[in-house]
C-alpha cells in the first residue's frame, strides 16, 4: 500500500536529518570549546607554577643575601638546579645618586651628565634635570628650562608636580621628560636611590655614575673600573681592588685637587638583588638594609622577561 503523502514523509525525514545535523555541529562546538578552555586552564597553571618557582626561588636567594655573615663569593648566593636557580648580587647603595640629595645641594649638572651620557641630547638631559629640580623644590618657580603646574597641565596632568622629594623612585616617572629618558635607557631606575647621604662610593659605582658624579671623562672611569675589577677583571668579585682613600681615588682617576664633594670610598648602607628563574620565567626582587634593619623592599621588573607581578 503506497503513503497517501509522500512528498510530506520526505520533507520530514530531511528535517530531521537537518536537525541530527546541527545538534551534531552544536555538540562540536561545545567540544571545541571544552578544549580550548582546558588547554587555557593547563597553561595558566603552568604559567602560575613556573611564576610561584621563580619567585620562591629569589626569595630564598634573598634570604641568604640579607644575612649579615654572608658576603660576594659565597657558595650560598648561587644555586642552580633542572627546574629553577637564582643569583645574588650584593652591592651598596651608596653606587647610586640621590635624586634628592642632589637638588638639595645645587648639583642638578651631575643628572644633565648623566642623563648625556646615557644618549638624550644636552638639550633635552638639562630640561629633565630641571623639570627634577622643579619636581623637589617646594616652590611654584619655574626653573629654565624646567617644568611646574602650568606645563603638567597644557599636558593634561593637573596636580604636578608634587613640589616635594621623590618617595619612591616611580614617582621620577612622572617628572615631565622621563618618558624619553627611559625610552634611551629603561634600566635608569639602577642608577639611583633614596637612601643614602648623595655622596658615591668610587669602590662601587659603575663607570657612567663615576663620571657623572665627577665630572671627568667616561674613559677615566672605566680604567678606574678596570683596576677595580682586580685579576679576573669581574666587577663585585672577592679578588676586586678597593681604593683606601678618595686622595687615592682622585689619583686613578686623574682628578686635580680639589676632591669633587660627592666622591667617597664610604657606604654601608647594602643592596641585596636576588634574581630567581623558572623555565621562562624571572624574578627579581631588592631589599636594601642598613646593618640588619631593612630599609626598603621591591620586585623589580626585568626587561624582555616574564616577571612575577603579585
Amino acid at each position: 500500500m503506497k503513503p497517501l503523502y509522500p512528498s510530506l514523509q520526505s520533507k520530514a525525514r530531511g528535517s530531521a536529518l537537518v536537525a541530527i545535523f546541527w545538534l551534531i555541529a552544536v555538540l562540536g562546538l561545545f567540544v571545541l570549546a571544552a578544549l580550548q578552555s582546558a588547554i587555557v586552564d593547563t597553561r595558566m597553571v603552568s604559567t602560575l607554577r613556573g611564576l610561584a618557582l621563580a619567585q620562591a626561588a629569589a626569595k630564598r636567594g634573598l634570604a641568604f643575601g640579607m644575612h649579615p655573615s654572608v658576603s660576594r663569593g659565597d657558595p650560598l648566593l648561587a644555586y642552580e638546579s633542572d627546574e629553577e636557580s637564582y643569583q645574588v648580587n650584593i652591592t651598596v647603595e651608596e653606587a647610586r645618586l640621590n635624586p634628592n640629595a642632589l637638588i638639595a645641594a645645587n648639583s642638578g649638572i651631575v643628572l644633565t651628565r648623566l642623563f648625556v651620557l646615557w644618549g638624550m641630547r644636552a638639550d633635552a638631559a638639562t630640561s629633565l634635570s630641571a623639570a627634577i629640580g622643579d619636581w623637589i623644590d617646594a616652590d611654584g618657580t619655574v626653573a629654565l628650562s624646567g617644568a611646574e603646574a602650568e606645563a603638567y597641565a597644557r599636558a593634561g596632568r593637573p596636580g604636578l608636580p608634587l613640589n616635594r622629594p621623590f618617595t619612591t623612585l616611580d614617582e621620577m616617572r612622572m617628572v615631565s621628560g622621563m618618558d624619553a629618558l627611559e625610552a634611551q635607557n629603561p634600566e635608569w631606575r639602577d642608577a639611583f636611590t633614596l637612601w643614602t647621604s648623595g655622596r658615591i662610593n668610587v669602590n662601587e659605582a659603575n663607570p657612567e655614575v663615576i663620571s657623572a658624579a665627577c665630572g671627568i671623562g667616561l674613559s677615566r672611569a672605566k680604567n678606574a673600573w678596570s683596576v677595580l675589577a682586580g685579576p679576573d677583571g669581574i666587577r663585585h668579585t672577592p679578588d676586586d681592588v678597593r681604593f683606601t682613600s678618595t686622595e687615592e681615588a682622585a689619583r686613578q682617576l686623574q682628578i686635580r685637587e680639589p676632591i669633587p664633594p660627592l666622591l667617597s670610598i664610604e657606604g654601608q648602607t647594602r643592596h641585596v638583588e636576588s634574581i630567581g628563574r623558572a623555565g621562562d620565567f624571572d624574578c627579581r626582587l631588592v631589599m636594601i638594609l642598613s646593618g640588619t634593619l631593612p630599609l626598603y623592599y621591591s620586585e623589580c621588573p626585568m626587561e624582555g622577561s616574564k616577571s612575577w607581578m603579585p
